[in-house]
């Protein structure tokens, strides 16, 4: 924390109550002001506003007194004793009556404004509001835990509470609604603490609530209905506040600390004006209502008055408002003067025409211009020369500018023409004046959003005094609790049988604030912590050196090592901080504030140092993959956006496989970050709850495969751990408290993932649900290809093997999709949409299927071109099929002749000789299917069968057919008919005469893509052939084809 900026005053408080609690308010008698304090000694004095001398007192039944409050007129003072609450005359403080009665032991007490209430809270969990005329509880308002402090609003509608877990609560007195709860407001304390944590209304209607925030030293400023944070007074105390207190007329606050620290703040400049110190930790603070005065109680039962708190050029506390508008406007007007003083001096330097814009903003021009039109007497003889002179006078136009660029100079010029008679009858001109003004206006940039800080995945903010996670993932957590000067780190697994022991606690005396957990080890981050600016000024009026702070570590722990001494410990540099953790199957990442990427071995070995080209926002790791998050750009001002970017990198292969814009909703941030457990494919949520998925379709694009259902987004807030390919695990959370709490225990939920597709019209809006599961299973069919392509390519045979039975199981499961939205769209008579999911099928069997389901429907037009689409597929398949398996499709053929192998070898040998290179031994060319067999083929295995003396025989032999042969067949043209009539694949992809259809551009399998199967299906025919001519439809199952003839006539 910083040094105080401004010097203390030093308070000496005199003896007034015992050691304890005690209370403190003025008094607005109807001689005099006097002051009320009462302490654990159970006495209630009623003193001299000035010297502080008691003038009546009274002692309670039952003490001790720690707590009273006064009633705004005057009346009354309420006093607090073990149990009960009673009302005491003033000033001669002679008991009154009892007002209400508690089991346990009373902590806070509040009078509304208007007096006519009374609000007590203690150990009860229970708030009573007491009528005051008749002392009778007309509302009872429950809360969580005991209450330490109490406040009215002004206008009697809101009290505030605040808790000894350190919520603060804000109730509807009128109907005894809970308006707002905020958590982890306070610092939480125990049962036998001292501390109150006394919030305070703003006095101008409670615009503003301030309440002390946890353990900083800090006061939070809530803005009134939104109940929202809109500032903060921080910087001046190094402990906890423990009250807080508006002026009377709201211009300053007064703020006392564990410090024993007494801060004066101007609210509207959030800055401290005046400070002082005393011997005691304050336990109550009440401004004077009618002077420039602090009266103080403190913890060890002082009683003591400070006074010309706020410093004499300054409004003073209780000035009026109407004397704090006049003295505003004073300020504005001198101010003024002095803006204007300075624009003059500015002019006269000539600095007028140096603006320059603000980066992103603009200088925009406006120019106006006003004409004026005078009569002038002409010279004589001017009736000649006259036009002329107002042409030329036109011309000059008139139109000047200033020589600094900001006001325009004004010019002459005449008429076009003779105007009316002048004096003596000359002719008379009209002369035209236009003066022109540029005006330059500076525009700023629009404000926009400041750039995300960096996170750790799984990880919850930090509270005073309350347990935290540092990391929560499909693997466990790591949770950090708070023990008095230390923590205890705590490491457990949602599957303790993957390891061979349990991790011990870790006590932690670093502050370790990050963790990430992995499944080799678990790697632990704690900031820098600089010296105590007092030590470091002791150090210097002694001449000794000044004491270093602790820098920032790195500490690693594996779970199952194989050697001793596994743990390390890595010290980063001055001034550098580990902003994000990662640890993988072989490696340790850690993203710096020097903006670097520092890669460990799980041994501690440091493998590389990497500049990363931003801001490090988050990383995550899986196997050998590492996923860095950072910033790209600044915040985009227009859409809020945050400008982030996403790179992968192996760190195994030692690459960087991708690095792309990681693209958000609008006005949103990265809330976590993760891969797919299944596939292994990079993962995002953002701030609206999207969650988005990396497909390697489209060159690599996001899809969203999550939003939260829209009539939960109220009732639930779901705080992501991880996904699969079909199901997001996420802890449910309530809006009140949007992060999982350490104690209970929480759990992850799965929720199946939904694409946000659309429902379209009519009956074929139900196909949406199967659409959207298409679209998963689409997602992770795309990944399974491109690891089985990776895996062919790098020759990883056993891999390669696993990876095609995945992906013929994810195309039968995308299939299943497709085939119901098909069924849908085929019963809602969608049969263009229809045909067009059909195209997407992967398998044969599935567009059976289809070709069936439409023969049901009656739909035949729509089964005979999902039947063409069959047709071409197969032909396709069994290409591939026949070339992947290097068998001749007329081997069998061959093997009739084995006793002619000899003969034919040889009599090969030689043609092969003649005409093209003979094979190796032992090679087997490709097979290439064919669309058709010739005539030639039939005589040419005839030929083989009646002794192989042809020349089939002997060009062919027992060998399978090799290129040359297929080639020198087509090469031939109409004559290949001569060699067997063989057409190769080549021409069988290419000629759309062949089969009747062009397969058109392949896919990355091989196979036709989708679009060309149905440009195919639906390609009108060519009007010099027949085959558009109606043909006898094949019967696909089809149960009405054989009542065809019947049904006809």
């Amino acid at each position: 924390m910083a040094p105080p900026k401004i010097k203390d005053v030093h308070l000496k408080l005199q003896t007034g109550h015992g050691a304890g609690q005690t209370s403190v308010a003025y008094a607005n008698t109807p001689k005099e002001i006097s002051l009320v304090t009462s302490g654990a000694d159970g006495r209630v004095y009623l003193r001299d506003a000035l010297i502080l001398e008691p003038q009546g007192s009274c002692k309670v039944d039952t003490p001790p007194a720690t707590i009273l409050a006064v009633d705004p007129k005057g009346k009354y003072v309420a006093v607090g004793d073990d149990s009960y609450v009673k009302l005491y005359k003033l000033p001669s403080l002679t008991p009154e009556r009892s007002a209400c009665r508690f089991n346990l032991t009373l902590r806070a007490l509040s009078f509304s404004p208007c007096g006519t209430k009374l609000a007590a809270a203690g150990d009860d969990n229970l708030i009573k509001l007491v009528e005051v005329k008749d002392g009778s509880v007309y509302r009872t308002l429950n809360s969580d835990d005991y209450v330490l402090s109490l406040a009215w609003d002004p206008d009697s509608t809101y009290l505030a509470a605040t808790l000894r877990t350190g919520g603060l609560v804000v109730y509807d007195t009128g109907s005894g609604k809970l308006e707002k709860r905020v958590d982890a407001q306070c610092e939480r304390v125990d049962y036998s603490s001292l501390r109150r944590h006394a919030p305070s209304w703003h006095p101008d209607g409670g615009s503003v609530l301030a309440v002390p925030v946890g353990a900083e030293g800090d006061v939070a400023l809530h803005e009134r209905l939104s109940w929202e944070a809109t500032g903060y007074l921080s910087g001046e105390h190094r402990k906890a506040v423990n009250i807080v207190a508006f002026s009377p007329n709201g211009v300053y606050a007064a703020t006392a600390g564990q410090d024993k620290r007494i801060v004066v703040w101007d609210v509207n400049s959030v800055t401290a004006v005046a400070a002082a110190t005393a011997d005691e930790v304050m336990s109550g603070l009440v401004w004077r209502p009618d002077g420039n005065e602090l009266a103080m109680v403190g913890e060890s039962g002082g009683v003591g008055v400070w006074s010309g708190v706020v410093p004499k050029e300054m409004p003073g506390p209780a000035v009026s408002a109407a004397e704090l508008e006049r003295l505003q406007r004073e300020q504005e007007r001198l101010a003024d003067l002095r803006k204007r003083g300075k624009e003059a001096e500015r002019e006269a330097a000539g600095l007028g025409a140096d603006l320059v814009p603000p980066e992103g903003g603009e200088i925009r021009e406006e120019v106006i211009e006003e004409m004026e039109v005078e009569a002038a007497a002409a010279a004589a003889g001017a009736a000649g020369a006259g036009e002329e002179g107002a042409k030329a006078a036109v011309a000059d136009g008139g139109e000047g500018e200033g020589e600094d660029g900001l006001e325009g100079g004004s010019g002459r010029g005449g008429s076009g023409g003779l105007g009316h008679s002048g004096v003596n009858g000359r002719p008379a001109t009209r002369t035209q004046t236009t003066t022109r003004t540029i005006v330059r206006t500076v525009v700023a940039p629009p404000a926009g959003p400041a750039p995300q800080p960096a996170f750790q995945p799984g990880a919850t903010a930090a509270e005073p005094g309350r347990p935290r996670f540092l990391c929560y993932n499909m693997v466990g957590s790591v949770s950090s609790r708070p023990v008095d000067d230390h923590h205890v780190v705590e490491v457990l697994f949602h599957d303790s049988s993957r390891f061979s022991s349990r991790v011990p606690l870790l006590t932690d005396y670093y502050g370790f604030d990050k963790a990430a957990l992995g499944d080799k080890g678990v790697v632990y981050a704690s900031p820098a912590v600089k010296a105590d600016p007092a030590e470091v000024a002791a150090a210097a009026a002694e001449g000794a050196p000044p004491p270093a702070g602790v820098p920032a570590l790195v500490m690693f722990r594996p779970f199952d090592p194989w050697a001793p001494n596994s743990d390390w410990t890595a010290t980063l540099a001055e001034g550098e901080e580990a902003l994000c953790l990662a640890t993988g199957s072989t490696f340790v990442a850690v993203a710096t504030s020097r903006q670097l990427l520092r890669l460990f071995t799980l041994g501690g070995a440091q493998q590389a140092v990497l500049r990363l080209e931003g801001q490090p926002v988050a990383l995550v790791a899986a196997g050998g993959q590492l996923a860095v998050a950072w910033h790209s750009g600044p915040p985009n001002p227009h859409t809020k956006s945050q400008a982030l970017s996403l790179s992968l990198y192996d760190t195994l292969a030692l690459v960087c496989v991708f690095s792309q814009p990681l693209p958000l909703s609008p006005g949103a941030t990265l809330t976590w970050l993760g891969f797919s457990e299944d596939t292994g494919v990079p993962a995002a949520a953002d701030s609206s709850g999207v969650v988005c998925v990396r497909t390697p379709d489209f060159g690599g694009r996001w899809v969203p495969v999550f939003e939260p259902p829209a009539a939960r987004r109220a009732s639930e807030v779901l705080w992501p751990v991880g996904l699969s390919s079909e199901q997001l695990y996420a802890i449910v959370c309530k809006p009140a408290e949007p992060r999982p709490q350490v104690s209970p225990r929480p759990f992850y939920t799965p929720m199946d993932l939904c694409p946000p597709v659309l429902a379209l019209d009519g009956g074929a809006g139900a196909a949406a649900e199967w659409e959207a599961k298409a679209l998963l299973e689409a997602v992770k069919l795309s990944v399974l290809r491109a690891r089985l392509e990776a895996a062919e390519m790098s020759g990883q045979v056993e891999e390669a093997s696993d990876l095609r039975h995945l992906k013929n199981q994810g195309e039968a499961k995308h299939d299943a999709a497709l085939l119901k939205a098909f069924q849908k769209f085929v019963r809602a008579e969608r049969h263009g949409r229809a045909l067009e999911v059909a195209a997407m099928l992967n398998m044969c069997k599935s567009l059976s299927g289809a070709v069936a389901v439409a023969n049901h429907h009656q739909a035949r037009g729509l089964a005979e071109r999902i039947a063409v689409v069959l047709e071409q597929k197969q032909a396709i398949i069994a290409a591939n099929e026949a070339m992947a398996a290097g068998v001749d499709a007329y081997a069998h053929q061959h093997q009739h002749q084995q006793h002619h192998q000899a003969a034919a070898a040889e009599q090969h040998h030689h043609v092969a000789a003649g005409e093209h290179q003979a094979a190796p031994a032992g090679r087997s060319y490709t097979p290439i299917p064919f669309a058709r067999r010739g005539g030639g083929v039939e005589s040419a295995a005839s030929e083989l069968g009646q002794g192989g003396e042809g020349a089939a025989a002997a060009g062919r032999g027992t060998q399978p057919l090799g290129p040359a042969d297929l080639n020198a067949g087509a090469a031939d043209g109409a004559g290949g008919a001569d060699r067997g009539g063989l057409t190769p694949f080549a021409d069988v992809v290419t000629a759309p005469g062949s089969t009747g259809l062009s397969t058109g551009p392949k896919s990355g399998r091989g196979l036709p893509t989708p679009n060309t199967l149905l440009q195919a299906a639906t390609a009108k025919p060519d009007p010099g052939s027949d085959s558009h001519k109606r043909k006898q439809p094949t019967a696909f199952n089809n149960p009405f084809a054989r009542k065809a003839a019947k049904l006809g006539k």
